[in-house]
């Protein structure tokens, strides 16, 4: 057994999380893509066996109970591939798109989900203009670990939401992000539901479950540096 899956099954048995030996497998050959690419396209700095099985494997699967069964899930700024392709190894049931702007993670993401034998469809485009096509409010999840301010986070996120549906912000401590957000997720009809904390000692990230109440108002999202510039 490999360093990296000896440590997932710690943390998966803690957590009381079960998997398959297929599942497994498919999350080892998804973690050695990784290391072998981000040697020469600085993919992410979190790479070794421990930190990339707590930071990036089970930090993504843990929340997958509040996704509904045959869902259409959304990351927006997928990066290498984390929460979504995690989360779709574990669910099978669920349809997968990942969102990413730049094109190495895009051709990362799908040669390494090629190799694990995991369905994601990748769009290579930035999630507000993604959001003014055919794919507004069409999906039913839509998960993000994007580093971005919670106000920012939730007018790039919520359009591509249906009206009903979950946007699931993974945050370390929220609190003042949460505050601050007020308006926006008011804008945006995004109601706080449910708050699931990481279960593992000295690893403060919580995962934010946000219910969609209404249809946004055409004119968001934004432009990007708008969004930025004046957040609402």
């Amino acid at each position: 057994m490999s360093e990296f899956e000896r440590g997932l099954m710690t943390l998966l048995a803690q957590a009381g999380q079960a998997v398959t030996k297929r599942q497994f497998s498919a999350m080892e050959i998804y973690y050695n893509e990784l290391v072998e690419v981000n040697r020469t396209h600085n993919l992410t700095a979190v790479t070794s066996p421990e930190d990339a099985a707590l930071r990036h494997f089970f930090d993504s699967i843990v929340p997958q109970a509040l996704i509904p069964r045959g869902a259409s899930v959304v990351d927006v700024g997928s990066g290498a591939g984390f929460p979504l392709v995690p989360l779709k190894i574990m669910r099978e049931d669920i349809s997968a798109t990942a969102v990413e702007s730049a094109g190495k993670k895009c051709a990362f993401i799908e040669r390494a989900t090629a190799a694990a034998g995991v369905a994601v469809t990748v769009r290579c485009s930035r999630a507000e203009e993604l959001a003014r096509t055919e794919l507004r409010e069409s999906f039913d999840v839509c998960v993000s670990r994007a580093v971005a301010q919670l106000r920012v986070l939730a007018e790039l996120c919520a359009p591509l939401v249906k009206p009903g549906g979950l946007f699931l912000a993974y945050k370390g401590d929220y609190a003042q992000e949460l505050a601050e957000a007020e308006h926006a997720l008011s804008a945006l009809w995004l109601r706080l539901e449910e708050t699931v904390k990481m279960p593992c000692e000295g690893y403060a990230h919580h995962v934010l479950a946000f219910r969609k109440t209404g249809a946004c108002a055409a004119k968001y999202p934004r432009r990007y540096a708008q969004i930025v510039k004046s957040p609402l």
